[in-house]
Parts: C-alpha cells; structure tokens; sequence
C-alpha cells in the first residue's frame, strides 16, 4: 500500500463532545491530543477517551479523525515536526512508511517498554510491536486471515467448504460454469484483496514447512525468489486466475464493487482479516457472515493462518504531554477485553490466557490459533515498504496477464532493505 505523505489540514473531523485545537496552538500541561482513525458508531477509542478524562478531572483530551488513508499519509511528517500529537494510531510492524517499525527506525517513537501492558505481549508479536527487546507501540486489536462466506448461500448453491487448495480450485470453476465468481476481488492499489488472497497462499505454502522464514529473510538468509515455497504460493495464485476464481475485470474494480459483488451473490467467498467483516457487510448489513480457514495446500495439516496485530497506538518522541499520553495508553489496556466488546474485536494482548483468539464469527479458525498452527502477517516484517508495493502490484499483474510469478518475486527482493528507507 504506496502511499504518498500529505499534512493533514486544521480543520479534521473532530470528535463533537470533546474540545478541538489546531496544531500550531500551545498545549498546556494537562491536554492530551490523540490522532486516530474515523471508525464507526461503535469505536473504541470514544468511550476510552470519555472514561479517561472521568478518571482525572482537569484534563483536556482533544482527538483528531480522518479517513484511513488520509491519517497514514500525514503521520510520518508530522512526528518530525515540532509538536506531533501525543497519542497516534498507527499499523504495527513494518509494511508502510508511517507503521510502527518503521517510525520506530527513524527514531520517531518513544520506548514503552516500562509500561505494564508490555510484558503481557504475545512472543509472536514482540518483533512487530518492537525490535525483540525495546516496545514502541501498543497494539490495541488482533486480525486473523481467513474466508468470509455466507453459509445460506454456500448451500442454496449446493457448495461446501473447501478443505484443499485442489477443492478452492474445483469450486471456483464450478461457479464459474453457472456465470458467478467463487471470490471477490479487487486489484486497484491500497485496496488490500489480491494481498489478502497471497497471504493466505503463503501461510500454507511457506510456513508449513519454514516457520522462521521471516527471521530467515530479514537476516539476510533466504530470498523470496530462492524459496521453494514463495514460488508455489505464486504459482497457486496464477491457478486461481486461470480457474474463474476471480472476475475478469477484478484488477481494476474498487474494494466497495467487490464488496457489493459479495453481498448481490454475485461472488460467493471474500478473503480478508477478521477486523474487514464491516467492508464486506457494507453492501448488506444483514449478512450473517462466518469464516474458514483458506486452504492454501492439497494438505490439509499444512493449513496455516495468518495473524498478528491490527492496529496500534504510538508516542511520537517530540509528544508535548509524553507522561499523560503514557497514562491514556495504560488505561486503554487495563480495560481493553472491555472495550473491545464495542466492536466485536479481540484484543492483540490476550486477557487471561497466553493464546492469540479470534471474534466469534471466525470460531472455524480458533483451533488453528490454539494449536499454533498460524503464521505472521508477512508484510509486517518487511522493512522496506516497496516490497509490499512490489508484491501488490506483482499480483495485479498476474490478474491481468502481464506478469510472471517469479518476476514479482524477484522484484521484491530487488526492493528488499534491512531497515525502513
């Protein structure tokens, strides 16, 4: 997801019940200004900011929302300058050049390592959410990879659920012979599907039989375009497009026209994490939707799932307020099973156990989780945000013809830097 950076301008949607500022006004030393993303009815973050300024009374908690895009385009530029927010939603890990990782390599980020959420992160995460011994963000919810599908349709088809990449590719030209498509998808930049699709092929692929490939890639031990399993989740992608999988004009459709194609039944599966169950209820809010695990091999014990944080809440080092903005973070996380349940998330730190969990919907992919059968969300963990760009547009390419697999992996690895540029 290349995306270029922009400042956000003064005037940003404002949460109404809390007071607003511009950023070239002083803060005094009991206000708290928190940039964040515009959510829905039920986010979080407005119930935690009206509780927060319940438990001290004096403070002023002024929070910035704009669109998701246009709030990633802004971070980085305005942690460099001279009065950054206190508080910023970010993406945990690298991927991005305003995720967590990569801010964090700039020396944009406060240490929170103190805090004493920290200690409670998953093993797994402690990479993404810092470099292994330093935290940097605190990552608010999980996300899980999986197939969302609507069960009524699945069987008014007379369809099941695949268990075997062999069964995804029966399927999908099963659907096709009757005019629909077996999954919705879009190719256009940021929009995130064909991403969704590879990673779940990955998972399976690469994972299975080299769970430390990540470790692997970022020390300088494996390449993409070297690596067996890289090119078989390549080449199960190009089978894919060739069996109907996909509709024909995918690569230049929009996320909200896959997302109505999902809910008109025109595509009968969708690809995603767990936190874009609202993208793809959009085009019908009465969608009872469930998930399962995407088979990315004709081996049903090498099923793996990819998962690892969502979103995340950073300190920018130049924050006016470090001390409250470290003060909101840890009243965030004592109450977070709590807040979750606003919108049906699950939090990226487990509450009462060391096991990473999923919402209820997605309960088919729960025993892949317990056992430890999952695998990272890829791009997380590398550095240079070009090769996630390289690995998106590699797949558009492959929708429309005009790539090979082993291009786009070869491109990536031409893109690949050991720290954020």
């Amino acid at each position: 997801m290349s995306r270029g950076s922009r400042i956000l301008a003064c005037g940003a949607l404002l949460v109404p019940l809390l007071a607003a500022g511009c950023a070239n006004e002083a803060r005094d030393a009991d206000t708290l200004e928190i940039s964040t993303i515009s959510g829905g009815p039920n986010d979080p973050i407005d119930t935690v900011v009206r509780e927060f300024r319940a438990a001290n009374p004096g403070i002023t908690v002024t929070v910035k929302k704009v669109p998701f895009d246009q709030h990633l385009q802004g971070i980085r530029r305005r942690l460099s300058t001279g009065r950054p927010p206190d508080v910023v939603t970010t993406l945990p890990g690298y991927g991005e050049s305003s995720s967590s990782a990569s801010l964090a390599d700039k020396g944009l980020l406060l240490d929170l390592s103190a805090s004493p959420w920290s200690k409670e992160i998953l093993e797994a995460d402690r990479r993404i959410t810092g470099d292994g011994t330093r935290t940097f963000v605190y990552p608010v919810s999980s996300q899980a990879v999986g197939t969302f599908y609507d069960p009524k349709v699945l069987a008014r088809e007379g369809l099941s659920v695949p268990t075997t990449f062999s069964e995804v590719l029966t399927l999908c030209r099963t659907v096709a012979r009757k005019g629909k498509v077996a999954f919705a998808m879009t190719g256009q930049e940021g929009a995130g599907l064909t991403i969704f699709v590879g990673l779940a092929l990955a998972a399976s692929d690469v994972f299975a039989d080299d769970p430390r490939f990540g470790e692997r890639r970022l020390a300088g031990q494996a390449t993409f375009a070297g690596t067996a399993g890289w090119a078989r989740s390549m080449e199960h992608f190009q089978q894919m497009k060739d069996a109907g999988c996909f509709d024909k004009g995918a690569a230049g459709s929009s996320r909200e026209a896959a997302a109505q194609a999902f809910a008109k039944g025109e595509a009968l599966m969708a690809v995603g994490t767990t936190v874009t169950l609202q993208l793809f209820q959009a085009g019908d809010a009465n969608l009872k939707l469930k998930m399962f695990p995407f088979p990315g091999s004709d081996d049903p014990a090498k099923v793996r799932i990819p998962i690892g944080p969502a979103v995340g809440l950073v300190v920018p080092k130049k924050a006016g307020n470090p001390g409250l903005a470290k003060k909101f973070l840890d009243f965030y996380a004592a109450g977070r099973e709590r807040y979750a349940r606003l919108d049906a998330s699950v939090p990226a730190i487990p509450v009462r156990t060391n096991k990473p969990d999923v919402p209820d919907y997605a309960e088919a992919l729960r025993p892949y989780l317990q056992a430890g059968k999952t695998a990272p969300i890829m791009d997380q963990h590398w550095p240079n945000p070009e090769v996630h760009t390289q690995y998106a547009s590699g797949l558009t390419e492959i929708l429309l013809g005009k790539k090979d697999p082993g291009q786009t992996l070869k491109a990536m690895d031409a893109a690949w830097t050991e720290r954020a540029p």
